[in-house]
């Protein structure tokens, strides 16, 4: 105003609480390009707001390449949209969801990550933009594929040992029973003893026999075990699988000076399964069981029995040391074990589990130091192996 003699108003410095804030903010976005996770922003119609350096160095694809481009379209020029897809359907559902995706790999080969998807809201509590931040799972998976590789190399040792244990016992009886034979025929062509057939050289043929029918029993039990059944779901005797399965652990079960004792329920019902996955329960449990027993031997009982409901149970007990109180949570922890280095990868106890989940049944165990342990299966009767889902929604 003319004649006013107010003078221009200085400009106000920032206050503590906005230089605070603005520092935050700057250090927010330096964690977040800095940090090992891999990290993806959109605005809620798919754009591209930010891209942290890890997921640029995993895709092979910088931000500044993708910031400002629509997301599945970026992601669709390298054949992968799974992300995009993901994080439009939270954009629209507002609700957190878990999953798995492929992304572009800097490789040329595709990556596997394990994501978490969220809404972010704005200050007026709108949705304002989707955040996605997770893992990559291909390290993991490749670690997981040489413990695996380990695991089958050791099963295979169990096996090897079992087949040389089955072979050789009638093998020896067999050469040792028709080295008598040929060597009273060659005594007989001197004729140094009668030519005749007497009760002892009846009894070692009989031993032959048997021995070769062992023999012969084994490699169709062994070629029928090793027979890949893929997932297909069978009726079945679960006494049948468990009869099978203990003609396997034989070996462990004689190493180990362990008394095997069968308790199988008469007149069981038939339960649809996975043949051959429910025997890999059987051989793995019956195996730990007799591992745990003491130096001297000892018992390992295998019970079957008609459960509660709809369903079968299964329990191997054994009398050895039992599982120490502090580490009875970490049974089915995948690569914990309390065996001796060498004779165990931690893997067998969490696929036994995961077997009998996947048929909907339920796996628990019993232990008191000193006194044993007792693992119980029960499995439902027309129940199937559950699918799997590859996308979890979680509760908002």
């Amino acid at each position: 105003m003319p004649g006013s003699t107010h003078k221009p108003r200085a400009k106000r410095e920032p206050s503590g609480a906005a230089v605070a804030r603005a520092r935050l903010g700057a250090g927010l976005a330096q964690m977040m390009d800095e940090a090992d996770v891999l990290i993806a922003m959109t605005d809620v119609n798919g754009r591209v707001v930010a891209w942290n350096r890890a997921l640029a160095e995993l895709t092979g694809c910088r931000e500044a390449e993708g910031r400002g481009k629509m997301l599945v379209d970026w992601l669709t020029e390298s054949g992968v949209r799974d992300l995009a897809d993901i994080m439009a359907q939270v954009a629209v559902e507002q609700a957190p969801i878990r999953c798995e995706v492929r992304l572009p790999g800097a490789s040329g080969a595709i990556a596997a990550a394990a994501m978490s998807v969220i809404s972010v809201r704005g200050k007026d509590g709108l949705p304002a933009a989707v955040l996605a931040a997770g893992h990559d799972l291909t390290a993991l998976r490749a670690l997981q594929s040489q413990v695996l590789h380990a695991e089958k190399l050791a099963t295979v040792g169990q096996i090897a040992a079992g087949v040389a244990h089955e072979i050789n016992n009638p093998l020896t009886s067999i050469q040792m029973c028709v080295e008598a034979v040929v060597r009273k025929a060659d005594l007989a062509a001197q004729g140094r003893v009668p030519n005749l057939i007497d009760q002892a050289d009846i009894d070692r043929l009989r031993k032959i026999q048997e021995g070769a029918e062992r023999i012969r029993k084994f490699s169709r039990d062994l070629t029928t075990y090793a027979r890949p059944s893929g997932r297909e779901i069978e009726e079945a005797g679960l006494n049948e699988i468990v009869e099978h399965a203990l003609s396997f652990c034989e070996h462990v079960l004689y190493d180990a000076k362990a008394n095997l004792v069968r308790e199988l329920a008469a007149d069981l019902p038939a339960v649809r399964v996975v043949r051959d996955h429910i025997m890999q329960v059987v051989t793995n449990l019956v195996s730990n069981a007799a591992q745990a027993l003491p130096e001297s031997g000892g018992s390992v009982i295998v019970r079957t029995f008609r459960a509660s409901g709809a369903s079968v149970g299964l329990a191997i007990s054994d009398d050895g040391e039992g599982i120490r109180e502090e580490d009875q949570a970490r049974v089915f922890e995948p690569f914990f074990t309390t065996k001796p280095a060498g004779r165990g990868t931690g893997l067998g106890l969490p696929v036994v589990r995961n077997i009998v989940l996947a048929h909907g049944g339920q796996i628990t165990f019993q232990s008191t130091p000193g006194s044993g342990t007792t693992f119980v299966v029960s499995l439902p009767l027309r129940a199937g192996p559950a699918g799997r889902y590859k996308t979890e929604k979680q509760p908002r």
